[in-house]
């Protein structure tokens, strides 16, 4: 309280002071009754200024934020390409053995532009359809007693470089007795389901069916052809 508040509160007192004066108690009264009643509103105002930020704080977004950890100086993060592997392809001859039917399996090889020979052995009532680089080169009935040893079956023209190559083996009755086409063979085998049958293709150079007989082995187990000419 200031001296003015004061001499002003003296003077307002004195106005209808009772008989007898104003007693300094009562104006000491009056003066602890004005801080209390200043402390009530300085409570009560500071009260509702943390009420405020209480809602504030509980309205705020909590949730965590997850930021990326910068990578460390001189750290490149980045992936390398690593280089596809060179896969060397095998050259002739070349010998496949499988054991299902009424399925087209397929392989790749490296040769020179060249004249090339397949033989295919297969199960009793077999027949035989080769590709070579998506043509149909080579079709008919195979099976161990069907031609000579090793089961010749047909030649084609390799390309230089990577051929790729493809075989099947299905039911003679299947086939029928005309001549099958490229668009027959497709649906001749989309029509076969697949079944057990031992087959093998061998793959060699046709000048190798030159040579003279007995210079030709052949094993009857894995069907591997040696050839001396």
């Amino acid at each position: 309280m200031t001296e003015q508040r004061l001499r002003d509160l003296l003077d307002h007192d004195s106005a209808d002071a009772p008989p007898g004066g104003v007693r300094l108690a009562d104006v000491d009264a009056r003066v602890r009754g004005i801080r209390r009643r200043r402390g009530r509103l300085a409570g009560s105002v500071a009260a509702a200024a943390l009420a405020v930020t209480a809602v504030t704080v509980l309205t705020v977004d909590t949730r965590p934020v997850t930021r990326p950890a910068p990578a460390a100086g001189g750290v490149w993060a980045g992936a390398l390409a690593q280089p596809a592997p060179d896969r060397a392809q095998p050259g002739l001859p070349l010998f496949h053995g499988y054991s299902q039917g009424g399925r087209r399996e397929t392989f790749t090889f490296r040769a020179k532009a060249e004249k090339l020979s397949f033989a295919l052995t297969c199960p009793t009532g077999g027949y035989g359809l080769v590709w070579l680089n998506g043509d149909l080169v080579a079709t008919g009935a195979c099976g161990p007693t069907v031609r000579q040893a090793p089961g010749w079956f047909g030649d084609a023209t390799a390309r230089d470089g990577v051929n790729e190559v493809s075989a099947a083996v299905v039911r003679a009755a299947d086939a029928g007795t005309g001549t099958v086409t490229a668009a027959g063979a497709d649906l001749l085998l989309a029509r076969t389901a697949t079944y057990p049958a031992e087959w093998r293709l061998t793959l060699v150079d046709a000048r190798t069916r030159s040579c003279r007989p007995e210079v030709v082995r052949v094993d009857p187990r894995s069907g591997e052809i040696t050839a001396r000419c």
